[in-house]
C-alpha cells in the first residue's frame, strides 16, 4: 500500500519529504496527542481488533479541527437478504480475509466516536456484491 501512496503523491507533484509512513497497530498509534492534520482510513475498520479504540486513537492524534477521511464497507441493512448472507459468511470471511468482518456497523461507530462533526454518505459498489454497502465521509475533530 505504501508504494502506491508514494507513487500517487509523486504523480500529484507532492514531495516525498512531506509524507511519513508508519507501520503500527491502530489501537495504539505511536504518535503524540494532537500531532497530525489528517488521518485517512480505507477499508481498515472491518479488520481491526477494536473499532472504538481505533477511533479514539484517531481522535487522540488529530489536531483540533483535524480531519478523518474514511471509506469503509459496512453491514447491509438488517432484515435484507444481503445482510442474512453476510451473517452466514462472516466467520469464513474473517478466516480468509485477514480478520475482515462483513457485519460491522462501522458508520454507527464513527458517528458515536465523539467527533465534532461527521459528514458521510452510503454508496453501493456494483463490483463488490457481498462487501456492500460502503460509507465514505469526513469526520472533524
Amino acid at each position: 500500500m505504501e508504494k502506491y501512496a508514494q507513487a500517487a503523491a509523486e504523480t500529484a507533484g507532492l514531495p516525498a519529504a512531506n509524507f511519513k509512513f508508519l507501520h503500527a497497530v491502530s489501537e495504539s498509534l505511536p504518535l503524540r496527542d494532537d500531532s497530525v492534520d489528517a488521518v485517512i482510513g480505507t477499508l481498515v475498520l472491518c479488520s481491526v481488533a477494536d473499532v472504538n479504540l481505533t477511533l479514539q486513537e484517531v481522535r487522540r492524534v488529530l489536531k483540533p479541527g483535524g480531519i478523518y477521511l474514511f471509506v469503509e464497507h459496512v453491514a447491509a441493512a438488517d432484515g435484507t437478504a444481503l445482510r442474512f448472507v453476510q451473517g452466514l459468511l462472516d466467520p469464513l470471511q474473517q478466516a480468509v480475509a485477514d480478520g475482515c468482518h462483513f457485519t460491522r456497523k462501522t458508520g454507527k461507530n464513527i458517528y458515536e466516536a465523539g467527533f465534532s462533526n461527521v459528514d458521510s454518505r452510503q454508496v453501493v459498489l456494483s463490483t463488490a456484491s457481498l462487501i456492500n454497502p460502503h460509507i465514505i465521509g469526513i469526520a472533524r475533530n
